[in-house]
Parts: C-alpha cells; sequence; structure tokens
C-alpha cells in the first residue's frame, strides 16, 4: 500500500470549494419590496475568495499527486521524472491515454488559473477577470472527471 497525501488533498479542496459556495450564498439577498435583483454584503475577510483559492490550489495538487503515482506505476519512477514530471497538466493526460480535446482544455484552464494565483503579477490594463468560485467549481469538477476517467473513483491512490 502506498502512502500519500493525495486523497487529503482533494478532500480539502472540496471541503472549501463547498465552503466558498456557502459564503458566497451568504453574501446575497434579494432586494427589499420583489425588486428585481440582488444585494451583495461586501465581505471585507474575502473568506469565500480565499476558500476558492484554496480550493483551486488543492486540486491541482491533488492532480500533480495522482498523476506521478499513477504515472510511476506505469513506466517507473525514473524515466517518468525524466520525460514526464516537468510537462504541463494537459500534457500529462496523454500519458495515460486522455486526448479528448475538452479535457485537455479544461485542464489548462486549472493550470494557468493556478498560475496566475501563485504567482500572482497584476495586470490592471486587462479586462478579462475571472470569478475564483467560478474557477473552484471547475477545478473541482475537473478533478473529478479525470479521476472517474483514471478508474479512480472506487481505489484510492
Amino acid at each position: 500500500m502506498i502512502m500519500t497525501n493525495a486523497n487529503v488533498y482533494l478532500a480539502i479542496a472540496e471541503e472549501a470549494q463547498v465552503e466558498s459556495e456557502r459564503l458566497a450564498k451568504l453574501a446575497r439577498r434579494p432586494k427589499p419590496a420583489g425588486e428585481p435583483g440582488v444585494i451583495v454584503t461586501y465581505d471585507p475577510d474575502q473568506k469565500s475568495f480565499k476558500n476558492s483559492l484554496i480550493a483551486i490550489v488543492f486540486a491541482t495538487m491533488y492532480l500533480e499527486a495522482i498523476f506521478y503515482l499513477l504515472g510511476t506505476k506505469k513506466i517507473g519512477s525514473a524515466e517518468y521524472n525524466k520525460e514526464h514530471d516537468r510537462k504541463c497538466l494537459e500534457d500529462k493526460l496523454l500519458l495515460f491515454d486522455l486526448k479528448d480535446h475538452d479535457l485537455r482544455a479544461a485542464t489548462k484552464r486549472l493550470r494557468e488559473r493556478r498560475k496566475d494565483l501563485i504567482h500572482e503579477k497584476a495586470d490592471l490594463t486587462t479586462s478579462v477577470f475571472y470569478a475564483a468560485q467560478d474557477e473552484a467549481k471547475h477545478a473541482i469538477e475537473l478533478v473529478k472527471t479525470i479521476t472517474e476517467k483514471l478508474a479512480l473513483s472506487k481505489s484510492k491512490p
């Protein structure tokens, strides 16, 4: 039996994403007198945002861990470390014959959002902004999909 923290990483990611959504819902309330729309209460501690960041980072850690565990089991640690360890997430999918374009694009999206978080370089000229809560939800759904495709849903790494 291999000792690994991979499943702990996934549990942390899932719990953080659930908490992020819970907090985001608490911050929204209907406008008075039945007016259309909602009022969003500002959270100075940004708890929903923080939990979203945790979910994204730990979902990516989980993915890296299972790729390493399964990759070294499939081709050996020396070859995996030499040929695959430094590849981007979407290229690592190919080692497991996961060639679906949409899955690769979704994995690239996760990699890029995680990179944006870890290596923040504020670009005040961009008009593209991402909602951390949406990206966290995407991250969790993606790693669950990959887990199923790798047939890990019943057997833990």
